[in-house]
């Protein structure tokens, strides 16, 4: 599954697109996003056959879970994360974590 994302600074949100083949076809109810201000959970139960998930445990930079939305559109997930007043500019949009 591919994952992109684009730093809309004029509209200060974030897009995040993740590539699911069929996604549109099953119930929306099998579709399911969490936000905090600093984290993403998607989850989609019996996609083609499977169960997929996400998580981002700490994003880039803080969002508005209030003001984010997502929607499902053909063959992807379309997100957009509305950042908080005082959020810098996304290089990416999740912190990589080093163990």
């Amino acid at each position: 599954k591919d994952i992109s994302f684009a730093d809309e600074g004029d509209k200060n949100c974030v897009s995040v697109y993740m590539t699911l083949p069929g996604v549109h076809e099953i119930p929306s109810n099998k579709v399911c996003v969490w936000m905090t201000p600093t984290t993403l959970e998607v989850r989609v139960v019996d996609l083609q056959g499977s169960n997929w998930f996400y998580l981002a445990q700490e994003l880039w930079g803080q969002i508005d879970p209030e003001r984010s939305t997502w929607k499902v559109r053909k063959d992807k997930l379309s997100l957009k994360l509305q950042k908080r007043a005082s959020a810098r500019s996304w290089d990416r949009w999740e912190k990589i974590r080093r163990i």
